[in-house]
């Protein structure tokens, strides 16, 4: 009679199999803690967020756009500048001039309002996170000889500092 040699694997195959999957578990476990500590310690990125990217992006625009030696307004349509409030005169891809109002006082939303002729067009950024639109403030920047620019600063829920930008409007002739 004739045996066959059972096929399968010997122990030692097994053994090395097995510390080969948990070394990459412990790497895997590892790795996801340094995220979480690293998660925890650092703030939230909220150029990351696209809503945010947009949202900054088209207030670069407008803003660089922005036209006369002084194109802040005071007050328009119900609307007051604020530090959660920002009012301009903008070149529109025309040739017209338009009033905006980017309104950041709502968290979770920003508002911009563009004002043609008397007809409001109107812009609604909703996915923003909502601690990005409440910390918003919107202050004046001097330079000498050129409009004033405009100051951004946002913080994340735990007061740490997010975003510091100026935008400075384009010398027009």
């Amino acid at each position: 009679m004739v045996r066959r040699r059972a096929r399968g694997y010997s122990l030692i195959e097994v053994v090395v199999t097995m510390s080969v999957f948990g070394l990459f578990l412990v790497v895997l476990l590892v790795l996801t803690s340094e995220m979480r500590f690293y998660e925890k310690r650092l703030p939230v990125n909220f150029m990351r967020h696209p809503q945010v990217s947009i949202v900054l992006s088209k207030l670069k625009r407008d803003v660089m756009d922005a036209h006369g030696s002084d194109p802040y307004r005071a007050e328009h349509d119900g609307y007051t500048m604020s530090p959660n409030t920002l009012i301009l005169e903008s070149i529109q891809g025309n040739g017209g001039v338009q009033t905006i109002v980017w309104d950041f006082s709502k968290p979770g939303e920003v508002r911009r309002r563009a004002y043609n002729v008397g007809v409001a067009e109107e812009w609604i950024a909703r996915g923003v996170p909502p601690d990005f639109s409440s910390q918003v403030v919107i202050d004046a920047v001097g330079i000498p000889g050129r409009p004033y620019g405009v100051r951004i600063t946002a913080r994340d829920a735990k007061g740490r500092m997010a975003i510091d930008q100026i935008l400075q409007p384009r010398a027009h002739e």
